[in-house]
């Protein structure tokens, strides 16, 4: 009484299958394949409240790993070499990207002095300017020089400081005469 007769099964009948799970395929992205706009965007701060995320710890670069602390006169005499040849290769780059950014910089300031267009015609040569300076901006070829200069500059940092540490433990353990 009160139930419905057909929503009763009888029971001697098993239980209907369950609907197949149906997983969604995930694609695994790593941090560092991420453009690196999108990770300073996606950062939380520290103190994340109640349903906000943690921001994730910093991933150590490659460098870090492959330059541990210096042992040795040898290793010392390997890490400047890297630092030389890679010093000369930072400097090339700087000046590349240094020039491209300033050439945009240029155009962009061009473009806020221009006056109001007068026309259509005017309105969109403008707008075409525009798109092809954001173009521009965003080209993969500069992106991937920028982030590489990027990381030059944080290997170089390293090996710097490496050398300089090596250094002044060797100068604070040198011969002591009385």
């Amino acid at each position: 009484p009160g139930h419905r007769a057909g929503a009763r099964r009888p029971p001697c009948q098993p239980p209907p299958p369950p609907a197949p799970h149906q997983a969604r395929p995930r694609k695994i992205v790593f941090e560092d394949e991420l453009p690196a706009l999108a990770l300073l965007g996606a950062r939380k701060s520290d103190a994340a409240g109640p349903g906000e995320q943690k921001r994730r710890p910093r991933p150590v670069p490659d460098y870090e790993l492959k330059y541990p602390p210096l042992s040795s006169q040898r290793a010392r005499s390997r890490y400047v070499a890297v630092f030389q040849d890679q010093y000369a290769e930072l400097w090339k780059l700087q000046r590349e990207v240094g020039a491209t950014q300033a050439k945009l910089q240029q155009l962009e300031s061009l473009l806020r002095s221009l006056p109001p267009p007068r026309g259509q015609e005017q309105a969109q040569a403008a707008a075409r300017v525009r798109r092809e300076l954001e173009k521009k901006r965003s080209d993969p070829g500069f992106l991937h020089k920028q982030a590489h200069c990027h990381y030059l500059k944080g290997k170089l940092r390293h090996l710097k400081t490496q050398i300089q540490k090596f250094d002044d433990h060797a100068d604070s353990e040198g011969p002591v005469y009385f």
